[in-house]
C-alpha cells in the first residue's frame, strides 16, 4: 500500500515536471508571438503616418508629389511643425524597434476608356504611391503599402452665368464677373443668357482669361453647360490654354483645333489627360463658346469648368 502510494507520487511529480515544462515553453512562444505583433505593428503605425502626410501634401500641393523624380526614394521628416519630403530614405527608431521608411510615386496609366490600366496615357492627375518599412535588427523584416492620390480631392470650378457686363476685358480673372473678351453675332445684354442675333447667322463668344494660380500648372476635369440648343440648334466650345498669360491662344476641342466639344445642356464631359489638345498642368485658360440654328435660337445660362489646383 505504502509502495503503491509512493509510485502515485512520483509519477504526479514527474507529470508535474513536463506540465511546468509545457508552460515555460509556451510561455516563451507567447512571448516572442507578442513580440512580433508588437514589432509588426509598430511597421504598421510607420506605413500609415507616412501615408496620411503624403495625402496632407496632396491637399496643400498637387505637385509636392506629382513633380517627384518617378521610381526614385523619398522620405518625410518632421521639421518644427511642418513635414517636409526630400529624397532618400528615413532611418530611425521607435520603441527600440530600428527601421528605414522611404516611398515612390510612380505614374497611372489610363485606357481608352478611362479605366486604370497597364498601358494607356498617363494621367496627370493621379499618381500611385507605395510605401516601404523595413526593420529589425539589420532590417531583416520589411511592410508595405500602395494606395492612389488624385489631385480631385480639392475640386474647384469656374462658372460664369452672366455676360451683361460687356466685352473688352482680357483678364486674368481670379473671379468671375458678368465681362467677357469679345463676341460676335451674339447678344449677352440680358442678364444670365447668351443668344444669337439672327438665327441665319452663327455667333461665338470668348471668355476672359482665368488665372488658376497654380504655379505648376492646374488640372482640368470637366465642363458642363445648362441652357437649350432650341430646335435645330447647336451650342458647341472649344478650350485654349497656355502656360503664360499672353498665351499664345491655341483653341482645341476633345482631339484637336478641328473639332468641338459639345455635351448636352446638363451633361458633363471630361478633358482630355494626354495629347496636344490635353489642357492639363497649364495655370491660365479660356473658352469659346458658338451658337448657330437653322430653326430656334439656342440658349447659354451657364458655363461651367471643373478644375483642380
Amino acid at each position: 500500500m505504502a509502495a503503491q502510494s509512493l509510485l502515485e507520487l512520483l509519477v504526479a511529480v514527474a507529470i508535474g515536471v513536463i506540465l511546468i515544462g509545457g508552460s515555460v515553453s509556451l510561455m516563451e512562444i507567447s512571448l516572442k508571438t507578442y513580440n512580433s505583433t508588437k514589432r509588426n505593428l509598430q511597421a504598421n503605425v510607420l506605413l500609415r503616418e507616412a501615408a496620411q502626410v503624403i495625402h496632407s501634401s496632396v491637399v496643400s500641393d498637387w505637385h509636392s508629389i506629382y513633380d517627384l523624380n518617378k521610381g526614385a526614394d523619398y522620405k518625410i521628416s518632421l521639421s518644427g511643425a511642418t513635414w517636409i519630403i526630400s529624397a532618400g530614405q528615413e532611418e530611425g527608431e521607435i520603441n527600440g524597434l530600428p527601421y528605414k521608411r522611404y516611398f515612390r510615386a510612380t505614374d497611372v496609366l489610363r485606357d481608352g476608356s478611362g479605366n486604370i490600366s497597364e498601358s494607356g496615357n498617363s494621367d496627370p492627375s493621379t499618381q500611385k504611391i507605395t510605401v516601404f518599412v523595413n526593420y529589425e535588427n539589420n532590417y531583416l523584416k520589411s511592410a508595405s503599402v500602395s494606395f492612389f492620390i488624385t489631385r480631385s480631392s480639392r475640386n474647384k470650378v469656374f462658372q460664369q452665368t452672366d455676360w451683361s457686363g460687356g466685352e473688352g476685358v482680357s483678364g486674368p480673372v481670379l473671379n468671375l464677373s458678368n465681362q467677357y473678351y469679345s463676341s460676335s453675332g451674339i447678344s449677352a445684354s440680358t442678364v444670365g443668357q447668351i443668344v444669337l442675333i439672327s438665327t441665319s447667322t452663327p455667333g461665338e463668344l470668348i471668355s476672359s482669361t482665368f488665372d488658376a494660380e497654380s504655379l505648376n500648372g492646374a488640372g482640368l476635369n470637366s465642363l458642363l453647360w445648362q441652357g437649350s440648343v432650341g430646335t435645330g440648334g447647336a451650342v458647341k466650345f472649344q478650350i485654349a490654354f497656355s502656360e503664360n498669360l499672353d498665351g499664345p491662344w491655341t483653341y482645341y476641342g476633345p482631339t484637336s483645333t478641328s473639332d468641338w466639344y459639345q455635351p448636352n445642356p446638363g451633361i458633363s464631359i471630361s478633358f482630355p489627360i494626354s495629347g496636344s489638345a490635353s489642357p492639363q498642368n497649364k495655370r491660365f485658360f479660356r473658352y469659346k463658346v458658338w451658337l448657330s440654328t437653322d430653326n430656334t435660337s439656342p440658349r447659354v445660362d451657364d458655363i461651367i469648368i471643373n478644375w483642380s489646383p
